[in-house]
């Protein structure tokens, strides 16, 4: 027993002997705790800050990119204001000269978007640094649909010199003459097609699908069969003309209630209205099929008589679509799609 005690005596004379050893030694670690406590917690805030840019610099990038591609400078104008406003909108401010436009494929068809702020530090201040600074950067470019599901079955055939956006059209089916309110508007035709490759000229599949679009995704490139038989009937019941429960039977809102005008463009306030389609344009190699050529944005404003319907086109982004790039034949059709370029 003695004998331990003064073991125990020898130990307590060590750890005397050592504590000037651990002041030093926690002294000498104590600036690397402290950059270590730096780096997590005040990086966290660049990484954080940085991240929120980021967002704000994209969402300002896909908003300015809507007005492209154009070198008109009252159209640029707008895409600079449209992108410093949703940054504010994200708590970011930007100057004009933060907005810039470029060309991929035809001129002013990218815009990017530089975005700066701060982030405040915790522990940096102790050496002297108060903030560090952040920025970011979002491009986007617009392009055409290439590719989307929920299609109307009508192949479009456009009149001599194509059609013009918000214009009124009376879309005939086939060779029908339209009459009625067709003989006060513009005129244009389409065909009934098999747009979802069923193999079927079916009537009540060609219905349903005006009443829901087409079930698969319909790509630039396709040849969609040409549905035979006499579709006027079916397209009456499908759009919802005449009495009958279609697309648009119960729908009373008119073109302004879902599209606004801004300038000579246009943008879409309700995505849901039963009204707006996407109708696939085309060219027909034969009498029994149609090559997709592109897509655009049609508004039915009513139905006529022999199948037909009256509506306007648009030149819009559409949301959900596939994205293909933009060229003047194709773009000229008006569906219009955006993607973010990292």
């Amino acid at each position: 027993m003695a004998r331990i005690f003064v073991w125990l005596r020898q130990m307590q004379r060590v750890a005397r002997d050592d504590r000037g050893a651990v002041t030093v030694i926690f002294a000498m670690t104590l600036p690397l705790v402290i950059g270590m406590q730096m780096l997590v917690v005040d990086g966290s805030r660049v990484f954080v800050e940085r991240r929120a840019l980021q967002n704000a610099a994209d969402a300002a990038a896909l908003a300015a990119a809507h007005y492209l591609p154009t070198t008109d400078p009252a159209r640029l104008a707008l895409a600079r204001a449209e992108a410093i406003e949703f940054a504010e909108e994200n708590g970011v401010t930007l100057a004009p000269a933060d907005i810039e436009f470029t060309t991929d494929t035809t001129p002013f068809d990218r815009v990017t978007v530089h975005a700066y702020g701060s982030a405040p530090f915790f522990f940096a201040p102790g050496i002297g640094i108060s903030t560090g600074a952040v920025s970011s950067m979002g491009t986007a470019q617009l392009g055409v649909v290439g590719g989307l599901i929920g299609v109307m079955p009508w192949g479009a055939v456009p009149p001599a010199g194509g059609f013009v956006f918000g214009q009124q059209y009376c879309l005939k089916l086939g060779s029908n003459g339209g009459g009625g309110v067709c003989n006060s508007h513009e005129q244009g035709n389409f065909q009934a097609l098999d747009i979802d490759d069923t193999g079927t000229s079916s009537a009540s599949v060609y219905r349903d699908r005006i009443i829901s679009g087409s079930n698969t995704v319909v790509r630039v490139g396709q040849t969609k069969d040409v549905a035979s038989g006499n579709m006027n009937g079916p397209t009456q019941q499908g759009t919802g003309c005449s009495g009958n429960s279609g697309r648009i039977s119960g729908d009373d809102s008119d073109f302004d209630d879902v599209v606004e005008t801004v300038g000579s463009s246009y943008r879409v306030l309700d995505w849901s209205s039963p009204r707006l389609v996407i109708i696939p344009r085309v060219s027909f190699p034969d009498s029994q099929h149609a090559l997709v050529l592109g897509f655009s944005a049609f508004f039915i404003e009513q139905c006529a008589s022999n199948g037909a319907v009256v509506g306007r086109f648009i030149d819009t982004v559409v949301p959900g679509g596939e994205w293909a790039p933009y060229d003047a034949s194709v773009g000229a059709f008006g569906a219009l799609a955006v993607r973010l370029v990292r």
